[in-house]
């Protein structure tokens, strides 16, 4: 399967980070040109503290990540675009929280967009990232058909074109006090199934898909807990709306 990657240049995001509530989630928004990331040819590695720099959203060929998005996108290959290189986006998620209002979500950094290739493809699947208070998993928005979900650490909410994943994600030093104060919530769209017919197997699965991908956000953002270590077990909970 053809997958193409592209990574936004080093502090050059692509994306950058939006207002919370100020503009529609399906907006366009103007972009800095995508630099192609490319492995040198050479005869060593050089060694890499860390992980790579599109570990948060890069998708291995096989790997159940892999096969979750190419159910959810109903496509064989897609694009990977990325919108922060892994030190960008630990910094960009630092400082938000450093100066988040009292009882604020916080501005969301973009970070993942998957489009989908193919003669009827259309639409396309993003994750975004941001703080949001503790309350916000309760109060957040439930649109028709959603699901709820409950994981080890987690909670989350899907319906055919969003879904949301609020972790509890203790950072380490002086901002462990106030991680203590916040969730991390995973803000994914799929307008992949806009005009879809609804399907509660697509919606398990795309919450499935934004487990895995936030399970790496959290881990290079460094959360002492370690939230969503183990693999999901996708079961809705019973008062979701049927």
């Amino acid at each position: 399967m053809a997958v193409t990657r592209t990574v936004a240049p080093r502090r050059r995001a692509i994306w950058g980070t939006r207002h919370p509530r100020g503009f529609s989630r399906f907006a366009v928004t103007l972009a800095l040109p995508l630099a192609v990331l490319t492995t040198a040819c050479s005869g060593e590695e050089p060694a890499q503290a860390g992980p790579p720099d599109d570990y948060v959203c890069d998708i291995a060929s096989g790997s159940a990540e892999e096969k979750l998005l190419r159910q959810v996108i109903r496509a064989d290959s897609f694009e990977t675009r990325i919108g922060n290189r892994v030190p960008d986006f630990v910094e960009k998620m630092t400082i938000n929280l450093r100066g988040k209002p009292e009882g604020r979500v916080t501005l969301s950094v973009r970070q993942c967009e998957y489009l989908p290739k193919g003669a009827h493809a259309d639409g396309q699947a993003t994750i975004e990232y941001k703080w949001a208070p503790l309350t916000e998993a309760e109060t957040g928005r439930d649109a028709e058909g959603t699901r709820s979900y409950k994981f080890d650490g987690a909670t989350g909410k899907s319906n055919d074109v969003m879904t949301d994943l609020y972790v509890q994600c203790d950072l380490p030093g002086e901002l462990n006090a106030q991680s203590k104060k916040v969730l991390l919530h995973a803000d994914a769209s799929f307008t992949v199934n806009l005009g879809q017919v609804k399907d509660h197997g697509t919606q398990d699965q795309q919450m499935s898909f934004v487990h895995n991908m936030t399970r790496r956000a959290t881990e290079v953002l460094g959360c002492e807990n370690k939230p969503l270590a183990k693999d999901p077990v996708v079961k809705p909970l019973p008062e979701s709306t049927p």
